[in-house]
């Protein structure tokens, strides 16, 4: 199980600072392209589920999360992933089961490990800055305040429940209505 809080970004490099001089190991730093599937016969957006491939730099993961779980400032939710050489291998299979490429969303990201605590520094296309905080776990209690430690240690605010495809989608149905 996966226990995450997203918070706005006070400015990743401040953060990125902190980090470092708390021995935070970075072990990830590149560009990724998340493209999100509408499912052929029920809507993931009422079922609060996501299929996901996530396209790295020479490789991929397909993932699917289940519904998240809310917990006071954190979310947890089953996390299925299975990591390929082949992203278009892996978008051809799932779109010929019937799935539907839905949406994109484009980041830059800076991973670090703290402890048990992976803490992902991103800088989503079209959103802003954002940190995230994630602990693998049995104990979702535990890791949420592992996560409000890291919190207040990282100086980090504004909480952020939705998810970059949730936002992304806000952001564009806004502007549809300007027009």
């Amino acid at each position: 199980m996966e226990v995450e809080a997203k918070y706005w970004s006070p400015s990743n490099e401040k953060v990125e600072k902190t980090l470092v001089h708390l021995g935070a190991k970075k072990v990830f730093s590149g560009t990724m392209e998340d493209v999100y599937f509408a499912h052929p016969s029920r809507d993931f957006g009422k079922t609060d589920e996501a299929l996901r491939l996530r396209k790295l730099e020479g490789t991929s993961e397909l993932t699917y999360k289940g519904p998240r779980m809310h917990q006071e400032n954190a979310k947890a939710r089953e996390e299925l992933t299975l990591r390929t050489d082949s992203p278009l291998a892996a978008q051809r299979i799932i779109e010929r089961l019937g799935f539907k490429e839905f949406h994109t969303v484009r980041k830059t990201r800076t991973s670090y490990i703290l402890d048990k605590l992976r803490i992902e520094l991103d800088d989503v296309e079209s959103l802003g800055e954002f940190v995230e905080l994630e602990v693998m776990t049995e104990s979702p209690q535990r890791s949420a305040e592992l996560l409000e430690l890291a919190r207040r240690e990282l100086s980090l605010v504004k909480l952020e429940p939705k998810t970059y495809l949730e936002l992304i989608i806000e952001t564009l149905s806004a502007r549809q209505k300007q027009k």
